[in-house]
């Protein structure tokens, strides 16, 4: 799976170096997530990503966390087109919209910095969004840019509680997606899914307890995203088509 990857030449944001850097939309848009078949996501959006996309659950470690599957083949991103756009019909999560943005942890302390990607094309000194004012200081935009960047770090963080939750009860199990394309088997491996067996012989009481912590809900969210397995089959097929 390609996640910090996307990013080359990551920075801390910084007011003295940066306070002339202006943010403008990408010539190249979305080319950065291209060769990538899944994407870092939180629970927190799966309400919407499940409409769309396949979003399942990941070892890292000795915890879990969820991804959305975009790409049935290594290094293939199916709702990415040849123009580096994103398939507007289709939700875009929030891992691509950070970018060239990231929180990042400062080695040895707790502290999170915001860094950007130097490779990103869109950044110069003169056309789009300033970081900083000509006084130094922060702008609206950093502002709420700063905003949306913890959100994601605090969503990811509840994600991890909530996987380790499900996997605590035993919950979570080994699947493969096969595909057959004409002649070529496709498999993709080293994922998870909520079991249904064992979530309907759950106890009540712990039922309870996921449905007041809201988990419930994010489950049959997971549950119903698989069903957009066969909508990557298709989006395959019309892409070898053309």
């Amino acid at each position: 799976m390609k996640t910090m990857l996307m990013y080359e030449r990551l920075t801390p944001v910084n007011r003295d170096q940066h306070r002339a850097l202006r943010v403008k939309a990408s010539g190249q848009h979305l080319n950065f997530a291209r060769e990538t078949n899944s994407l870092l996501m939180a629970v927190t959006e799966l309400p919407l990503a499940a409409l769309d996309l396949p979003c399942v659950f990941v070892a890292s470690g000795d915890q879990h966390t969820m991804v959305s599957v975009v790409g049935l083949r290594d290094k293939e991103n199916l709702y990415i087109d040849a123009e580096g756009r994103w398939d507007p019909q289709s939700y875009l999560p929030a891992f691509i919209r950070r970018y060239p943005f990231v929180l990042a942890e400062q080695p040895g302390g707790d502290q999170l910095t915001v860094c950007v990607d130097e490779a990103f094309d869109g950044l110069n000194n003169t056309d789009g969004e300033a970081l900083f004012t000509d006084e130094g200081k922060v702008t609206p935009y950093l502002q709420q840019l700063q905003k949306f960047l913890l959100d994601f770090h605090n969503d990811m963080q509840r994600t991890t509680l909530f996987a380790k939750r499900l996997n605590e009860l035993g919950l979570l199990v080994e699947r493969n997606i096969d595909f057959k394309l004409g002649e070529q088997h496709l498999n993709l491996n080293g994922f998870k899914v909520v079991d249904e067996d064992k979530l309907r012989q759950l106890a009540p009481e712990v039922v309870q307890e996921l449905f007041a912590s809201g988990a419930l809900g994010w489950i049959h969210a997971h549950l119903l995203s698989l069903n957009n397995v066969s909508k990557l089959g298709a989006r395959l097929s019309r892409k070898l088509a053309n």
